[in-house]
């Protein structure tokens, strides 16, 4: 006969009461289960194998479900520590159990049609992730693993869904790419982004078709060992060494504690290469501009993005000092910024000095009129 817990468990951990009586289950049964811990009651009506402390039990218990970086994380996003559990409500929702150290957020009722019994989706849930993500290799670290997972497909589809909560997270999608396959690999992009350089991953060289994880400025191949995945590939490993050397492409191999703990020697040793690539005309020096501007937090965003804008018409500016800064020197535009004496800016009127007079000149009332009064009295005044 099939117990309580296994049905539960059958289910993934979590699994209504309409669903046990279904199954024939009985309150009896149910009592029983709990009393003597095959299951937990998470709330009214639900059952779970799962434990007390377990993210998607907490969000259970709260009376919604998973979101965000924390509903990713369950489902092997990487990340470089646990996320802080953020529970998505509904917007109608009411009578909420609160846990201190857990967020609670409300979303719109068209969410609660997606997603699962514990979790809402994993679009909307990446979607919320990224903004709240407490910096940049944070958030595209989210948005390269949601590419490897396919759960967003292409430059467009991730535009669409990251710019779900905020637009400028659409540019995210230029940060990232489908190439990344761990942790290492993503943050490692990242940060070289960062720095200015350009970087192509999974890079095929020589014959065999061997691929590098990064290939930097053109020049070097970067390959990310973490212990899990390289352990096996030592003799491979030393046979891609000898065909990047072969190509022309510089090798340098970096552990998982070089990346998380000493990036500044990483850092150096790439500059070194590229600089020896360069001097000796193997590559150009190139650079990367072409990536949305990383711009300072602002409220509870950590990072934020520049989104290009459009110009509907040429916009003068309104002080006088940023005239030269507008639109550089020009002619009847002194180099101290200022416009020329007699000559206002645009959308300022002529106002009087300190002794109540309007100054002399072409833009002020009677000003021809006092220039010719003045050169007559000086011509008088010659004559004499």
């Amino acid at each position: 006969m099939t117990t309580i817990a296994e049905l539960v468990a059958s289910e993934g951990g979590l699994l209504h009461k309409h669903d046990l009586v279904a199954a024939g289950a009985t309150d009896r049964h149910l009592t029983a289960a709990v009393r003597f811990g095959g299951v937990r009651r998470a709330r009214r009506g639900w059952y779970s194998t799962w434990s007390p402390t377990d993210p998607r039990f907490v969000a259970v218990a709260i009376g919604g479900r998973l979101t965000g970086a924390a509903a990713l994380h369950e489902l092997g996003a990487w990340s470089w520590t646990p996320p802080q559990i953020v529970v998505s409500v509904p917007e109608t929702a009411s009578r909420l159990r609160r846990r201190r150290g857990v967020r609670v957020v409300w979303d719109p009722l068209e969410l609660s049609n997606r997603g699962t019994t514990w979790a809402v989706d994993p679009r909307d849930a990446l979607a919320r992730a990224v903004v709240e993500a407490e910096s940049l290799e944070d958030a595209v670290m989210l948005v390269d693993w949601a590419r490897l997972q396919g759960i967003v497909h292409g430059d467009d589809d991730a535009r669409m869904v990251l710019s779900r909560m905020r637009a400028d997270a659409a540019g995210l999608a230029a940060w990232s790419d489908g190439g990344a396959e761990s942790i290492l690999e993503s943050a490692a992009g990242t940060r070289l982004r960062l720095e200015g350089r350009r970087v192509a991953r999974q890079v095929s060289v020589g014959s065999r078709g061997e691929r590098i994880d990064m290939l930097v400025d053109g020049a070097v191949g970067l390959e990310t060992d973490g212990r899990e995945h390289h352990a096996h590939r030592f003799e491979k490993d030393r046979v891609k060494d000898a065909t990047m050397v072969l190509a022309g492409i510089l090798p340098f191999r970096a552990s998982t504690s070089m990346v998380r703990r000493d990036w500044k020697t990483v850092s150096a040793v790439v500059e070194a290469l590229v600089a020896r690539s360069v001097a000796q005309g193997v590559v150009p020096r190139v650079g990367n501009s072409s990536l949305p501007r990383l711009l300072p937090g602002r409220g509870r965003r950590k990072w934020r993005l520049g989104v290009p804008g459009r110009r509907k018409g040429q916009e003068l500016p309104t002080r006088a000092g940023a005239w030269s800064q507008a639109a550089g020197p020009r002619a009847g535009v002194s180099e101290g910024g200022a416009p020329p004496a007699g000559r206002e800016a645009p959308g300022r009127e002529a106002t009087p000095d300190r002794g109540g007079a309007l100054p002399v000149g072409r833009g002020t009332p009677g000003g021809e009129e006092r220039a010719r009064r003045g050169g007559r009295r000086r011509a008088r005044e010659g004559e004499r």
